[in-house]
């Protein structure tokens, strides 16, 4: 079963087609609704049940309850679940500024470091 990482996370491939389903539609749906989207009719309720539950502990997915019925959706678009990886990673440490200044410090990439620093001259003109 091939693998993938999405905001740093490991998922199959069961996983990364209900983010799909999830991100494609923009909206709470419920477990059914996932199912039937996904278009695979040998696929189990409860697998995609499952399935959900665990992209709930993995943070990149989000349940309401409404009612007797749980609605999913994408806890964001693959960049910003990247882009809350980070904050969370960032967080975790004693030294958030030393860790992000080593990170910098080994990008090999100058287009990607121009990016950075244009994003970080428009953060600091915000208010």
């Amino acid at each position: 079963m091939p693998r993938r990482f999405v905001a740093g996370r490991r998922v199959g491939e069961l996983e990364n087609e209900i983010l799909e389903v999830l991100w494609s539609a923009g909206t709470w749906l419920t477990g059914r609704e996932v199912l039937e989207r996904l278009g695979d009719e040998s696929r189990a309720y409860t697998t995609v049940m499952t399935v959900l539950g665990r992209l709930v502990d993995k943070a990149l997915v989000e349940r309401v309850e409404e009612g007797k019925t749980h609605r999913y959706r994408a806890a964001g678009d693959p960049d910003e679940l990247t882009a809350q990886a980070i904050r969370a990673l960032l967080s975790a440490t004693a030294h958030p500024r030393v860790a992000l200044a080593r990170f910098i410090e080994h990008l090999d990439d100058p287009q990607l470091v121009a990016e950075l620093a244009t994003a970080v001259k428009r953060r600091r003109r915000r208010p």
